[in-house]
This record gives structure tokens, C-alpha cells and sequence, in this order.
């Protein structure tokens, strides 16, 4: 089975009272050395994948996941076989063409291994800064006015992200991107040589363009990285996903919901032409890593998560459900996985890993003791 870590780091650690934790250059350092010891542990211990969420502006210290895609630039830098990605990178928030340029950079300067994730955003104090030229804010999926803006604008951004890396130059206009944006005189003699078919009418206007590079060639017939969407309650968002033939990450616990949700999710996979999707290859479960090597230790690891979750999500704006939690010893753990692959045949699954809020001896153990989950499966 594949095992990915969602990589939320902290610098602020348990206990302390420290503050604006996120502004010290001195703890962003311990930072970085400490995730990249242990990605380093997690790609020769048989982990598939690193990936991080997007949050900026965290000087609280708390999920200080800035520019999740230099992350992935650093760790496969400093990896052999880990993926490297994001669940997700917020679409609202960026130009969709240089997203789109980033990403397949790094798909090229790794190897090819990098995958994507994408969301809508729900931290109003970083979106709605860094949206605010398109008049775009968070939302609770409330169908409001706001909502079906913020909707409009990650479906288009994503449609100008795939014809950028499935199509060698293309025009896009709509309610948010004109692309190329309109009236570029564009003279250059090369353009009108090389750069393709109806790049520059006979007026000298540029009419088409396209990124550099495009995502590396692949041998399982896709156009681009392999897509990796993080699913909580909105079945409109699903069923969006559905249609690009997306893997479905969650960590909600409810089966009865996964029951209900994954046939819907399928059927309108399977509408558009993505046949080959199952339960087991489209759903990847999530859970909390609190594993501990013996009962007392894994208690102690979960009552010190759930004092962190109280204060750092279980509080407005979020008020966010737990989910799952890998809680207990690794034979307790084997468990837990061995129960869901059977009822899903799942075969990816993530570990939500809390870096820099344990001790990193804590840390690193936790991630050995789940690598041995890992090979009770292999």
C-alpha cells in the first residue's frame, strides 16, 4: 500500500507560550532541518509521498505551510523516491498560468514526481488579502452570492490550467482571465515563425500563448501529474472533481458518509469517460498520527493532539470535525487499516504528521513505528 505525509509543520512547540513564534528566522531554520531529517527517514522507510496544505501569513505559528510548491521543490531535492505535492494549493488565490508554469517545473526538476492537489480556500485572512483584486473571499460552501463567485473562479482557473499543460498554445477568455489578455501588440518576428498557428493575427495582435514547460510525457496516457483532492463535506466540489478523474483524499471517519458519497463520486467519474476509477483506487484515507510504541505512550501522544486540536482548529473560524486519528500501538493501527482496506480496498492512505510540535525523537518514532503498518501490508 502507498502511505503519503501530510507534513503540517509547527514552530511553535507543545507547551510553549511564546509569541508571533512564525516570525523568528531562527525557528524557521529548525524548521526546515527538522521536516527534512524526517522526509529523509520517511523516503528510505518506505513512505510513497510528502505533501502540505497552503496557509500563509500563520505568524501564530501554527501550520506554517507557506508556498507549499517551494516545499516540494526542497524535499525532492533532498529525496530519492518520495512524491512530492499539495491537498491543496488554493486556485483562487493564484494566476492560473503561473501555477500552472510553476508545477510543471517542478514535475520536470523531480522527475516526474510530483502530483497536485486543488482547493477552493477557507482562511479569509490570507484569501481574501491575496484575492482581493478579483473580489474573492472564503466561504462555508453556503451556496451565498460569495460562494457561487468563489466557485466560478476555481472551476475557470482550473480550465486555463489544464489547457496549459494539455495544449501547446490556446486563448481563454472569460469571466476572470482573458488570456492572452487583450489588445498585446505583439510584433516579435519569432512569435509569428515559431510560435505557432494563429499565435498573432494580421494585425500584428497576440491571439494565443502557451507555458514553459509543460508538464513532463507520461506512460499512463494522462497529460498531466496525477491529481489529488482533498474532500471534506461539499458534493458539489466532489462531483467537480469527479469529472477530472481526481483521487478523493479525506479524513472524515463517518463510513455511513463515505457509503453515500463514493458511489456519486464514481457514477459521475464514470459518466465522463474515467471507467477505470474504484473505490480502491479513487479513495485515500487520511488520519491524525498519534501512534505511539507502547498503549500509555500512543494515550499520551492523542491527549497531546487533541489539547493542540482544541485550541488550533476546534475554534473559529473553523470548528472543524476531527476525523480520523491513527491512534494507538502498531498492532492497534494495523488494525484500523486492516478494517478500511477491506471494506473500501483502499491502497493509498495519509498520515496528517503535526512536524515540529512533538520532540523530533517523538516524531521520528512515530513515523517508524507507522512505517512497520506500511510493511505489515507489503
Amino acid at each position: 500500500m502507498k502511505v503519503h505525509v501530510l507534513v503540517q509543520p509547527y514552530m511553535r512547540s507543545k507547551g510553549e507560550d511564546v509569541v508571533l513564534p512564525g516570525s523568528d528566522p531562527d525557528r524557521y531554520a529548525t524548521l526546515l532541518d527538522r521536516t527534512t531529517e524526517q522526509m529523509k527517514f520517511a523516503d528510505e522507510n518506505g513512505y510513497a509521498g510528502f505533501c502540505m496544505t497552503e496557509h500563509h501569513f500563520q505568524v501564530e505559528g501554527i501550520e506554517t505551510t507557506t508556498n507549499p510548491l517551494l516545499w516540494n521543490m526542497h524535499i525532492a531535492a533532498n529525496t530519492k523516491n518520495l512524491m512530492v505535492g499539495q491537498v491543496g494549493m488554493a486556485l483562487t488565490a493564484h494566476h492560473p498560468m503561473r501555477l500552472a508554469e510553476d508545477m510543471a517545473m517542478i514535475d520536470h526538476m523531480s522527475g516526474g514526481r510530483l502530483f497536485c492537489g486543488f482547493v477552493r480556500g477557507n482562511t479569509p485572512r490570507w484569501l481574501n488579502t491575496l484575492a482581493q483584486h478579483l473580489d474573492i473571499t472564503t466561504t462555508q460552501s453556503d451556496r451565498s452570492k460569495e460562494d457561487a463567485r468563489n466557485r466560478r473562479l476555481m472551476e475557470e482557473s482550473w480550465a486555463v490550467v489544464k489547457k496549459a499543460w494539455t495544449q501547446e498554445t490556446f486563448s481563454h477568455h472569460g469571466e476572470f482571465w482573458n488570456i492572452p489578455a487583450d489588445n498585446i501588440t505583439w510584433p516579435f518576428p519569432p512569435t509569428a515563425e515559431y510560435g505557432g498557428k494563429g499565435a498573432v493575427d494580421d494585425n500584428g495582435t497576440l491571439r494565443k500563448m502557451g507555458i514553459v514547460p509543460r508538464p513532463r510525457k507520461r506512460t499512463d496516457g494522462r497529460d498531466f501529474p496525477p491529481l489529488y483532492v482533498p474532500f471534506s463535506w461539499s458534493m458539489e466540489t466532489a462531483k467537480f472533481w469527479a469529472k477530472e478523474g481526481a483521487k478523493l483524499v479525506s479524513f472524515v471517519n463517518k463510513d455511513e458518509f463515505m457509503d453515500m458519497t463514493m458511489p456519486i463520486y464514481l457514477e459521475e467519474a464514470h459518466h465522463h469517460g474515467h471507467t477505470d476509477l474504484t473505490v480502491g483506487n479513487t479513495l485515500v484515507l487520511g488520519g491524525h498520527l498519534t501512534i505511539g510504541s507502547t498503549e500509555a505512550q500512543a494515550e499520551q501522544h492523542y491527549r497531546d493532539f487533541e489539547e493542540l486540536f482544541n485550541f488550533a482548529y476546534n475554534a473559529p473560524p473553523y470548528h472543524v470535525p476531527m476525523g480520523r486519528v491513527w491512534k494507538g500501538t502498531v498492532n492497534q493501527v494495523i488494525d484500523q487499516v486492516g478494517v478500511l482496506k477491506e471494506k473500501y480496498g483502499t491502497e493509498e492512505f495519509v498520515v496528517w504528521h503535526h512536524v515540529g510540535y512533538f520532540e523530533q525523537e517523538e516524531e521520528l518514532e512515530m513515523l517508524e513505528n507507522y512505517s512497520k503498518v506500511i510493511k505489515a501490508f507489503s
